[in-house]
């Protein structure tokens, strides 16, 4: 799970980077609601259940409940992060 939240963080670090290339590329917040992309954490008891990205320009999201990761090698990355950092490169493309 470390590895997991690492991944993530990561993916965080490069959907901010891309808000800011956005904004200094001079396009307009065209959502209204502030920067692109915005990351989704959701906590049960101090522990992490769900983690995502929400694109607001495409209203689409990436969403990855730790759930899934029962049974699976430890090493192993789940396709919804990668799906994540697809979500960001697409819209960095247009």
């Amino acid at each position: 799970m470390k590895n997991i939240l690492e991944k993530f963080n990561n993916i965080v670090e490069q959907a901010h980077k891309a808000n800011k290339l956005i904004a200094a590329n001079g396009y307009k917040w065209t959502t209204g609601y502030g920067p692109r992309f915005r990351k989704m954490m959701h906590f049960r008891n101090k522990r992490v259940h769900s983690i995502g990205i929400f694109d607001y320009h495409t209203k689409k999201y990436v969403l990855f409940e730790m759930v899934n990761m029962v049974g699976q090698p430890k090493n192993s990355i789940p396709s919804e992060l990668l799906d994540m950092e697809k979500l960001i490169l697409d819209a960095e493309l247009t």
